[in-house]
């Protein structure tokens, strides 16, 4: 079997800066170089969006922060990069630890969904930007529909043949090509309370986070190893692959966590 897979969201946070070169000129030798290339145009030119409020919310910022979001937009082609991995610093990225992740040797190949880049390899040059992948661009219509239409194939050469964590929330999840998910042997990872409804959000983050570490630290794991591996640490009162709190059950798209007691 080859590496498992770990598909992860992106964060809001970012780090500053970068060295590494102008996006705009990454994209021609990637797969997704051209679908990219798409989203970057269409997003630059949608920083002339005169409605401050409809920019902020296309962003995910507030709108008091909508002129910076529109410098971001405006700058894109000429941003500087830095590998995805030490991009994003949001609390799952933190907690997985990231940054300190060799893509070259990991035991896992860890892809970022995101709003701008489709799906991103942990080495794939990513400027700073703000994007929201639930936004709709001008002439281009919604980034989860226009991402789902052109990540089969990419997908497929991914992920077929190695196990497919799924830790994405509802809004990235949108990206699943229609019947894809059933031609692959993808692990899902639901985060509830006890009576059902999803978990916090801050607490899940730290969950996927912990869980993804631990999941670099043991690629060969499955569904039940996982399980089996918080039950211990609950019995001896550790944190376990998702932290304190937290038991799991195997299910049929594979792990239900629930944080707290009945």
């Amino acid at each position: 079997m080859r590496r498992p897979v770990i598909l992860l969201p992106p964060s809001k946070g970012k780090a500053d800066g970068g060295r590494g070169r102008a996006y705009g000129r990454t994209l021609a030798r990637h797969p997704l170089g051209a679908a990219r290339r798409t989203v970057l145009d269409a997003a630059v030119a949608s920083a002339a969006e005169r409605d401050a409020a409809v920019l902020a919310r296309r962003c995910g910022v507030a709108q008091r922060d909508a002129a910076d979001a529109r410098r971001l937009l405006r700058g894109l082609a000429d941003a500087p990069t830095l590998p995805a991995h030490r991009r994003y610093t949001g609390v799952v990225h933190g907690n997985a630890r990231l940054a300190d992740v060799d893509p070259a040797t990991a035991p896992a190949d860890v892809r970022i969904v995101s709003a701008l880049l489709g799906l991103a390899a942990l080495d794939d040059p990513t400027p700073a930007y703000r994007l929201e992948f639930t936004a709709t661009l001008p002439d281009l219509g919604g980034l989860a529909g226009f991402w789902r239409d052109r990540l089969t194939e990419e997908l497929l050469r991914v992920a077929g043949g190695a196990r497919v964590w799924d830790l994405l929330p509802a809004e990235h999840a949108r990206m699943w090509p229609a019947g894809l998910r059933d031609d692959l042997d993808v692990v899902g990872v639901r985060f509830v309370r006890p009576d059902g409804r999803a978990a916090n959000a801050a607490r899940t983050k730290v969950a996927k986070g912990l869980l993804t570490a631990h999941l670099l630290a043991t690629p060969r794991s499955t569904a039940s190893a996982v399980v089996r591996a918080v039950d211990r640490a609950a019995a001896r009162g550790e944190a376990g692959p998702l932290g304190p709190g937290w038991r799991a059950a195997v299910d049929d798209d594979g792990i239900v966590a629930t944080f707290g007691e009945d």
